[in-house]
């Protein structure tokens, strides 16, 4: 299991624990997987000294229009 923490009084498991991005609808408080396929991160800040990226988590936020 996964924890993804949405803010910092809020977190949710997931059970798939694949790296995959996910949507977080702020009305519901609903937390969604969302397709990896659509998803492109071209470049990531470099690590400070002495420390590398383990992982990153993506969580979209989404509001009713």
């Amino acid at each position: 299991m996964r924890e993804i923490t949405v803010n910092g009084a809020r977190s949710y498991f997931d059970t798939n624990v694949s790296n995959h991005p996910h949507f977080f609808w702020e009305d519901s408080e609903e937390l969604m997987d969302a397709p990896n396929e659509d998803l492109e991160i071209a470049r990531l800040p470099k690590a400070p000294d002495g420390a590398e990226i383990s992982k990153v988590d993506v969580v979209i936020r989404l509001r009713r229009t």
